[in-house]
């Protein structure tokens, strides 16, 4: 983004939230703080500004670096495309596709454990682990990039 693209953002705000004691100083110290963010952000962020129905004063940096931010996040999800073609569903219902299976061991031998205890819960491999593709998926992300 250009000073000159946001000099024309700023003085559109300026003029709407009528900041009459702006000047070219104010401008270049906004511009250095949100110089970073691209002119659709900044354009967002400041309409956004501009429609707040409470705001009295023009904001301070800070507030428009966070609405600019917030209008870029905004936009990033506009763009982004659903990778799935069938809605979520749980694929095993007894683990919840996590691959272990909670239970409770009412302290017998049940755990594995040989002498008395007391009741515990514990977590068993599920058996859908081979076959199922959420686990899978979750656990086989970024296994190629380390190889």
């Amino acid at each position: 983004m250009s000073y000159a693209d946001f000099a024309n953002v700023f003085a559109v705000l300026a003029l709407q939230l009528r900041a009459t004691d702006a000047d070219e100083a104010m401008v270049r110290a906004y511009y250095d703080v949100l110089k970073n963010f691209t002119l659709e952000s900044v354009q967002r962020s400041a309409q956004a500004l501009a429609r707040e129905t409470d705001r009295r004063f023009f904001p301070t940096t800070a507030e428009w670096a966070t609405a600019a931010g917030e209008a870029r996040t905004s936009a990033l999800r506009q763009h982004l495309l659903t990778s799935r073609e069938e809605p979520w569903q749980v694929e095993c219902e007894l683990c919840e596709d996590t691959g272990w299976r909670l239970s409770t061991c009412d302290g017998d031998d049940y755990c594995g454990r040989r002498h008395p205890h007391q009741p515990h819960g514990l977590a068993r491999i599920c058996p859908c682990r081979p076959t199922n593709r959420t686990y899978q998926r979750h656990h086989t992300f970024g296994r190629t990039a380390s190889q």
